[in-house]
């Protein structure tokens, strides 16, 4: 069961476009939505105001290698990791969702727009994902 695209049998009652179509309007429906919070919100405008602001207060310049190696850091550390919660069941509840959500949504599109013969890891990926998800979303209020 674990193996089996539970997409494939989906499609006995509904039809395979009607899924991908489903698919491709939610990823436009949360481009726009984002879109539209980013106008509403004005992020972008205190970004760049903010990062003139930090340019013409500067006393040196950091070299570009410099620049990537602290991006580069960050990403591994506080991003992947989600450093910003420092007690270890919020971190750990939050990084079970995160990726299980994240590998729940991908499998979801492979499967929903591959034909009937996909590869065997991504069901197993879907499942994996959803597991993840609901363990990081109930650990927390163990």
């Amino acid at each position: 069961m674990i193996t089996t695209n539970p997409f494939s049998t989906l499609s006995e009652t509904i039809p395979g476009i009607a899924m991908q179509s489903f698919v491709i309007i939610m990823a436009l429906l949360v481009i726009i939505g984002t879109l539209v919070d980013i106008i509403h919100k004005k992020n972008v405008k205190y970004f760049f105001e903010n990062a003139k602001k930090a340019k013409l207060s500067a006393t040196n310049s950091v070299p570009t290698g410099k620049k990537v190696s602290i991006v580069v850091k960050t990403l591994a550390h506080d991003v992947a990791t989600s450093a910003e919660f420092c007690g270890v069941t919020r971190r750990i509840t939050h990084l079970l969702g995160m990726y299980g959500t994240i590998g729940f949504w991908v499998a979801s599109a492979v499967l929903i727009f591959s034909s009937s013969s996909a590869s065997a890891i991504w069901p197993i990926v879907w499942h994996i994902g959803a597991i993840m998800t609901c363990i990081g979303g109930y650990w927390f209020w163990f």
